[in-house]
């Protein structure tokens, strides 16, 4: 039986097909997805956007540390931005 084994959620990050088997996602995590890696430029950051999430939560903005519930076809947007 393969019930134990862990769901695979199709997502899409920055319009681009990602399988992902965990229930919960974390913003380093989508970021790593996005881009391959975190910047260590202490004025990089990003902007997580994400749609088509948990009915408690479906749509929102992700901060450094946040962690969401992943739900099949839900959307990240990820953007890189300069603190000034």
């Amino acid at each position: 039986m393969e019930n134990n084994k862990d769901k695979e959620f199709n997502i899409l990050v920055n319009s681009r097909d990602k399988v992902w088997t965990e229930k919960k996602i974390s913003f380093d995590e989508v970021v790593i997805l996005a881009y391959g890696e975190i910047s260590t430029d202490p004025n990089a950051s990003y902007a997580v956007i994400y749609k088509k999430g948990d009915n408690n939560k479906p749509e929102g903005i992700m901060a450094k540390g946040d962690e969401v519930k992943v739900k099949e076809n839900m959307r990240f947007n990820v953007t890189p931005t300069n603190r000034s």
